[in-house]
């Protein structure tokens, strides 16, 4: 009766932290747009993904017209999304209830709650306290540049709010895999459709194989080859999705892996095309750069292409920081302080970082550098796995993180 009694008081006591986080992060997120005047319900004008939905219900994939306020790709006389095409999938459907006008910024509302209570799970799944675990959810999604990305429901913003809740869910889904084998489904489905919203998700793939073979073998079969070929029911559907991102495509550009940014009259025209070694200079001046103070004391924020990343996104302080702890105990103790997966997760990491740098710029008007919180969610990961409680130093930058995009969002949107 003692452990029922047990029980109970910590299902409430999880149910109780969750709530406060998804609490915190929903209060942040609507005094902001309150404080902005947004309109929650509002449909963006800049929602590309809501009017390819509504071609595809009209039998085509182009979109027939240009709108030249958007990013759009020409391509052989016609106009088409250039972005990945999964997140016309759920506006199509919204379609049907809302027309041409959905609620865009809805839409990124509720992906960013839901990112921070899959934080919440996670965090309590890798044995994170549920305080602590809250603790990390509020400073994982509200401590990080997807706070002001989610404020909008452009396609931009949608493209990496969908993105980064899909990213989250498949690294809860790494932490159950063992547990429960529903999760060895969801998860690869789940990174699937995020390189359908931000391609070089990709790059966590093999982080996401290694999980799944791991999650196979404590199971308890001992041959190699049969331990391979009960992985494979769990990757025919993200290899499905796949395929039909190739046979999309490739009906749109000829090409199965072009999504059409490089049809993009800027990159069209870029001498050195939209990926180049000869960015990256560049890039890296930027995204180090500080924000000005100006003579009334206030910040003023570079309006294009990035600034200090450490400091608009600083779960890339607590990473980096975790990681020389485990170097270092390594070195001094000879202790066997990261596995074959955390591997995995940084080398995903720096290649992701790599790529990005490649881009002919880090995205233009923006706040903070929100191309670099697509890595959060495994980097996120990674430093869950190292198995320490948040220490005092983490804890203050992580509020600083929280009150640093709430404030920076503000200033930059009302500047």
């Amino acid at each position: 009766m003692q452990e029922m009694g047990d029980a109970r008081g910590m299902r409430r006591r999880e149910a109780r932290a969750a709530l406060l986080a998804v609490f915190a992060a929903a209060v942040i997120y609507l005094f902001l747009a309150a404080g902005l005047g947004l309109d929650l319900l509002e449909h963006s004008a800049h929602d590309s993904y809501t009017l390819a939905a509504m071609r595809w219900r009209e039998g085509h994939i182009a979109l027939g017209r240009d709108y030249p306020w958007l990013e759009l790709a020409i391509f052989e006389g016609d106009y088409y999304v250039s972005f990945p095409p999964f997140p016309t999938l759920p506006m199509w459907l919204l379609t049907f209830i809302f027309g041409g006008n959905t609620p865009s910024m809805l839409v990124n509302f509720v992906m960013f709650l839901a990112s921070t209570l899959l934080g919440f799970l996670t965090a309590r799944s890798l044995g994170r306290a549920p305080e602590e675990a809250g603790a990390w959810a509020v400073g994982w999604t509200c401590g990080c540049n997807l706070l002001e990305v989610s404020l909008y429901g452009g396609v931009w913003n949608m493209a990496q709010g969908m993105s980064f809740f899909l990213t989250m869910l498949c690294v809860y889904g790494l932490t159950r895999m063992r547990a429960q084998k529903r999760w060895r489904y969801i998860a690869p489905v789940a990174i699937a459709c995020a390189v359908g919203c931000r391609p070089f998700q990709a790059v966590y793939v093999p982080a996401v194989l290694l999980a799944l073979y791991d999650a196979v073998c404590a199971d308890g079969e001992q041959s190699e080859w049969k331990r391979v070929a009960r992985c494979v029911p769990y990757i025919i559907v993200p290899g499905m999705i796949a395929v039909a991102y190739g046979a999309y495509n490739l009906i749109r550009f000829g090409n199965i892996f072009e999504f059409g940014h490089n049809y993009l009259p800027e990159f069209v025209e870029a001498e050195n095309g939209q990926f180049s070694l000869a960015y990256v200079g560049k890039n890296i001046a930027n995204i180090l750069r500080w924000p000005e103070i100006d003579a009334d004391g206030r910040l003023n924020f570079p309006h294009a292409f990035g600034f200090a990343f450490y400091i608009a996104n600083p779960l890339y302080v607590v990473v980096t920081a975790r990681l020389g702890e485990a170097v270092y105990r390594r070195i001094r103790y000879k202790e066997k302080t990261l596995c074959a997966l955390d591997a995995l997760l940084l080398l995903g990491g720096a290649v992701h970082f790599f790529l990005l740098l490649l881009h002919k710029s880090f995205g233009g008007w923006q706040f903070g550098t929100r191309y670099l919180i697509d890595l959060l969610p495994m980097l996120g990961l990674f430093a869950l796995r190292r198995g320490k409680g948040i220490r005092m130093p983490e804890g203050m930058l992580l509020i600083f993180a929280v009150c640093f995009n709430a404030y920076g969002a503000a200033v930059f949107h009302l500047t």
